[in-house]
């Protein structure tokens, strides 16, 4: 005659119990969180850098281009399509700018007790701040005085051209598109610029 074998089960002690894997907390999460933040920031970094090599592409192109005794229709043209490029590059660099203004900042460095505490009682979140340097302020004065040149070339092809020709509405929409340019980056710059502290 055959037996079965009887088995018996006992619980482990809920000490000792493990929970399912998927309720485990993964040690890979704060790893995972960092390369995505170094990602992120090499990406801002690339396109801040892409935008300031096409800067300055236009600017030598637009220099070379004032060397010529262009037609008007021609000017305006030409202006309308430098001031859509500009405007490009310029969205490119404030948005890599605030990217990096959204990543997380370490301690703020060289400021009192009383400073740091200020910041930390401050009512509400405070928006984030970028931090700026020379060579960015360089680059938003860049963006602004290539603007300014294209409302220039645009106003004197303007002033040259019959209103009822075509060109002029070229000529009107580089001004637009260039004052623009000088708008965003104004406020780039001002949002960038160091706190005061009032005591």
């Amino acid at each position: 005659m055959l037996v079965g074998a009887i088995h018996t089960f006992t619980k482990a002690p809920l000490s000792e119990r493990t929970a399912p894997a998927y309720e485990q907390p993964d040690e890979n999460t704060s790893g995972a969180l960092d390369r995505l933040g170094n990602l992120t920031e090499a990406a801002a970094h690339s396109r801040k850098a892409f935008a300031e090599e096409r800067l300055k592409q236009l600017r030598e192109q637009m220099n070379k281009l004032m060397l010529f005794d262009m037609a008007p229709a021609v000017q305006a043209g030409r202006s309308a399509q430098f001031a859509r490029e500009l405007k490009a590059a310029a969205e490119d660099f404030a948005g890599a700018f605030e990217a990096l203004a959204a990543l997380p900042r370490p301690e703020a460095q060289g400021l009192s007790l009383a400073q740091q505490a200020y910041l930390d009682l401050d009512d509400g979140p405070q928006p984030a701040q970028p931090s700026r340097s020379p060579a960015d302020i360089e680059t938003m004065d860049s963006f602004m005085s290539a603007a300014k040149q294209l409302t220039a070339m645009a106003e004197s092809a303007n002033s040259r051209i019959d209103r009822r020709d075509s060109a002029s509405a070229l000529a009107g929409e580089a001004y637009g598109t260039a004052s623009e340019v000088i708008e965003m980056m104004g406020r780039v710059k001002s949002a960038s610029a160091p706190r005061s502290f009032y005591w």
